[in-house]
């Protein structure tokens, strides 16, 4: 009882305190959160070290993609924490392993997905997600089919998940298939942040695949494919061209193939 009192008092000092950093640091701050080494957040929560976890947890999700900062540049260090408090604690790991490729580290995604396997309960998000990470980033179908059997022959896996694993590689279109993968994750996350990712993307593919069908009916009319996408405006098909979601530029091909330009 003592234990929960004093860690209780704990934690609204640490909210308490999170309130006024929050009132009074300047809406656009450049200063990272502070990190503590994990043994020393070992050492003052009295060894409930996974309501520690939690905490932290809340803690990152709350700070760490806030407006204006670069906080999401250690992402991967948060979650290295939270897990190193609870290493059982399993939505940090599957929340890493899809977030983290966007923010360039995909290694670390990969690490932390492959701990959580490990190390966490049994969760189908890790090895679903571990399976998108290959699929997307590394292309790399081996590993992804490998993370998809896993995710499969975990409990409580959902069955439209089930099915885009059964499935993987039975589509011959990649960028059909990777749709359909985020469509999958939107429909059975309740993480807002993911889910507003995945939102993203599928926008992002829905997007390529009205400037392809614009291009086909631009070829029905003129005979070509249009060498640019401004013709689909000039040509009355489209009255704009779409801004992508993550601002890449859009290009077609003289197959009338859709793609964004890589920089």
């Amino acid at each position: 009882m003592r234990k929960f009192i004093i860690f209780s008092t704990l934690i609204l000092g640490v909210t308490v305190s999170q309130y006024f950093f929050d009132f009074t640091r300047p809406k656009y701050s450049e200063v990272p959160p502070m990190l503590l080494p994990t043994q020393t957040i070992k050492l003052a929560d009295l060894g409930l070290h996974s309501a520690a976890s939690g905490l932290m947890w809340i803690q990152t999700i709350q700070n760490i993609f806030a407006p204006g900062t670069k906080y999401y540049l250690m992402l991967s260090e948060y979650l290295k924490m939270v897990n190193d408090l609870d290493s059982r604690f399993s939505y940090p790991y599957a929340f890493g392993v899809l977030v983290l490729p966007d923010l360039k580290f995909i290694d670390e995604a990969i690490e932390i997905g492959e701990r959580g396997l490990r190390e966490a309960d049994s969760d189908w998000r890790i090895p679903y997600y571990l399976a998108t990470t290959y699929h997307i980033y590394k292309h790399d179908r081996t590993n992804a089919i490998k993370y998809f059997d896993i995710a499969i022959r975990t409990a409580n896996v959902p069955d439209s998940v089930k099915r885009i694993a059964l499935n993987y590689g039975a589509v011959s279109d990649i960028r059909q298939q990777t749709k359909q993968i985020w469509i999958s994750i939107y429909e059975t996350s309740g993480d807002e942040i993911v889910r507003e990712r995945a939102r993203l993307y599928i926008l992002h593919y829905e997007y390529i695949e009205l400037l392809e069908r614009a291009s086909n009916i631009y070829k029905q009319k003129t005979g070509d494919y249009p060498d640019s996408l401004d013709k689909l405006v000039s040509g009355r098909i489209l009255k704009e061209i779409p801004k992508d979601p993550f601002g890449f530029e859009y290009m077609i091909d003289s197959r009338g193939r859709v793609s964004i330009k890589i920089n």
